[in-house]
């Protein structure tokens, strides 16, 4: 059958002049004939495609003569919907024309200009070509932009209605479920609120994801249909706290076998949360500290703390650091040595992470009987003010050994002032004249750019002459910033073909690593054991390759969990409510319930097993046409499982410090090694050579 816009016979030459009157009153009986006696819908566009005389819609020299002659073509369409009043077919035809035009941006554009949409939908409530409407209004989105998907959700209404009025339509509850996943993504975007933040609030959320979970409850529910309820739910918990049988849809979603669906639930879960979540702890009352060790700890912390070595715990060290940094401050009153205090401070920063407090030198008013500060005579009165003083003291010294020390005290100083970006840029030159400058690398973690942060991180974990606390620091940034980046990148992956999964997996598959190290290893009393505990736990649940019901394979780690909260009442910081906290709470709590409920359910739809509505032969499934052509190698809509190897992640770390990154080096001998850049080849060639070809050969 030839396509549309490739001619089978020639269109009255009244019609292509489109200049006589009588056209616009009558039909031309022909063109009627034609359409009645055409048996689907892509013969009907075939028949409007040639009496129109349009060119082949789908080569791309087709659409350019579209370009080219786009306001003439336009004009016959719109003439001969316009005249085509009481004749449905014909007008939806044309909306399938108008789709056809959409996968060009350009062209898009343009029709949306025309208001083209004020012509489709009308059609949706017409039984006979509602599926046809509904593939147009889904090829539409799916090559749309912002602002034409944002338009297209203010009309979202009839969408719902075939939601709720033919659930056992399939081929109608798919398509109604992509183009609601489309348009209602692009108003909750950040960017479509900043465009119109009163459409997002005007939209029936509650409406429309009770009948996306209903929908797929429904055996008929098909790949496509999953992919898209499943990223607007997601998208949804941002805004609108979705009903409990949809958190289990999420909860259990992170046991499917698509590594992407997975992550785009973890990402609902994590944005469920966000709203009214508290602040994670910044800052630690040193006093609570010291009344909290003033009196035993409980004895099942005492025996942990026991275990680890009192001495190593970090309330210890805390505790000790305190007490030695009040005393240098008042050594410093009669002495006026910045540089010996300078000195003292440094190796405080690098033992624990409130090591400095802001404090001052105080006295009592006499009359007043109120605390107020007191001028010593050093040129600072808050204590942490003394950081740059002293840092300049140690460099007025001159020894090169001591560069370090003072940077350590500079870039202090900024943390604690908020001033990041002061503090990396002290970096640059640190890093270049100390490569191995642990406490400059922790510093990095902390800036805006996670990929910056994180390759720090990794790099700052093989420095040989970390501190304890620095290292554990280091640690905990890495399984932050991989687990955030992680699933970042699996939710924006267009595909199983998009090689950036494989990326986002590394990234997951390196927290997952680390968080299991730090766990295991840093003091059991750390503040940051709780966050890290969060991220295995999440990680582990959705990452292993088999995880009951019941979740028994993590039960040790839910209660090393309870005893970093215990650790943190202890010393009077009860465990901040935080999005990642609530996100695992809720997890863990409805995990079996979830897998009850869900968990059928995505065994059959990630096995393949479940039914595939694009492969019909249906009357209105335009998709051979819609689909014929590809402009710039443009993607369809994900259906495939994307699952993964290990040595296809390993492909995408780093052969030294394990940094996960998709533009690393190959070492050229053997393009098996993988590095950030040369500094990490230098330091694994010692290793590397007894295995590369190159030296092989060479001996």
């Amino acid at each position: 059958m030839p396509g549309p816009g490739r001619k089978t016979k020639t269109k009255p030459s009244s019609v292509a002049s489109g200049s006589a009157p009588n056209d616009q009153v009558r039909l031309d009986s022909s063109l009627v004939d034609d359409i009645d006696s055409a048996d689907g819908w892509n013969p009907v566009i075939n028949v409007l495609c040639d009496y129109l005389e349009l060119p082949d819609l789908s080569t791309r020299s087709g659409l350019k003569r579209v370009h080219a002659n786009f306001d003439t073509i336009y004009r016959r369409l719109d003439k001969l919907y316009t005249r085509s009043v009481d004749n449905v077919r014909i007008k939806a035809g044309i909306s399938g024309i108008y789709a056809r035009l959409c996968v060009d941006s350009l062209l898009r554009n343009k029709l949306f200009e025309k208001d083209f949409l004020r012509q489709i939908f009308p059609l949706l409530d017409i039984p006979s070509c509602r599926n046809l409407i509904l593939r147009a209004l889904t090829t539409v989105t799916h090559h749309g932009g912002l602002e034409i998907r944002m338009e297209i959700a203010k009309s979202y209404p009839p969408l719902l209605r075939v939601l709720k009025d033919f659930p056992d339509d399939p081929k109608a509850v798919e398509l109604s479920v992509v183009t609601l996943s489309h348009c209602f993504i692009a108003a909750l975007c950040d960017d479509g609120i900043k465009l119109d933040p009163r459409l997002a609030k005007s939209l029936d959320l509650e409406g429309v994801v009770k009948a996306v979970t209903d929908a797929l409850r429904k055996p008929s529910a098909s790949r496509v249909l999953v992919d898209h309820s499943v990223q607007l739910l997601a998208a949804a918990t941002r805004h609108y706290k979705v009903p409990p049988p949809t958190v289990n849809f999420l909860v259990a979603g992170l046991r499917s076998q698509d590594w992407m669906l997975r992550c785009t639930c973890l990402g609902g879960l994590l944005g469920l949360h966000l709203s009214g979540a508290e602040e994670d702890q910044r800052t630690r009352d040193p006093m609570k500290m010291i009344a909290a060790v003033s009196r035993p700890a409980p004895s099942h912390l005492n025996e942990i703390l026991r275990a680890y070595g009192f001495e190593r715990c970090e309330t210890y060290v805390a505790l000790k650091t305190t007490n030695e940094y009040q005393r240098a401050m008042m050594d410093c009153v009669s002495s006026r040595d910045l540089y010996s205090l300078g000195i003292a401070l440094a190796a405080f920063i690098l033992r624990t992470e409130f090591s400095i407090a802001d404090g001052m030198f105080e006295t009592e008013n006499p009359v007043t009987g109120k605390r107020e500060a007191m001028d010593v005579g050093l040129p600072f009165k808050m204590w942490s003010d003394a950081l740059p003083h002293c840092a300049k003291a140690i460099r007025d010294k001159g020894l090169p050994a001591q560069a370090d020390i003072a940077d350590i005290l500079d870039m202090k100083f900024y943390i604690m002032r908020q001033r990041i970006p002061d503090a990396v840029k002290i970096t640059d030159v640190a890093l270049k004249r100390s490569p191995n400058f642990a406490y400059a690398y922790y510093v990095l973690t902390l800036a805006s750019d996670p990929v910056v942060g994180l390759r720090a991180a990794k790099k700052g974990m093989m420095c040989t002459n970390s501190s304890p606390f620095v290292h554990f620091q280091l640690m905990q940034r890495a399984v932050e910033h991989a687990g955030e980046m992680g699933i970042q990148i699996l939710q924006e992956a267009s595909g199983v073909e998009d090689q950036k999964w494989v990326e986002g997996i590394a990234f997951l598959t390196s927290a997952l690593e680390d968080a299991k190290k730090y766990i295991a290893e840093a003091p059991p009393d750390n503040r940051h054991m709780k966050n890290v505990s969060y991220w295995y736990l999440l990680l582990r649940i959705m990452m292993a390759d088999e995880m009951s019901s019941d979740l028994r394979e993590v039960q040790g780690y839910i209660r090393k969990l309870k005893i970093a909260d215990d650790f943190s009442n202890w010393i009077g910081v009860p465990p901040p409510k935080t999005y990642l906290r609530l996100t695992q709470q809720t997890v863990v709590k409805l995990f079996p319930e979830a897998s009850e409920e869900w968990g059928d359910f995505f065994a059959r739809t990630s096995s393949g097993n479940q039914p595939d509505l694009a492969a019909e032969k249906v009357e209105d499934d335009l998709a051979a046409w819609l689909e014929d052509m590809h402009l710039d190698n443009a993607r369809g809509d994900h259906s495939e499982s994307a699952t993964f190897s290990t040595s296809s992640v390993e492909l995408y770390r780093c052969s030294w410090c394990g940094n996960p990154s998709a533009i690393l080096r190959k070492c050229a001998g053997c393009s098996k090694a993988r590095y950030c850049d040369g500094s990490c080849q230098k330091s694994h060639w010692k290793g590397h050579k007894k295995t590369c070809p190159t030296t092989k050969s060479e001996n």
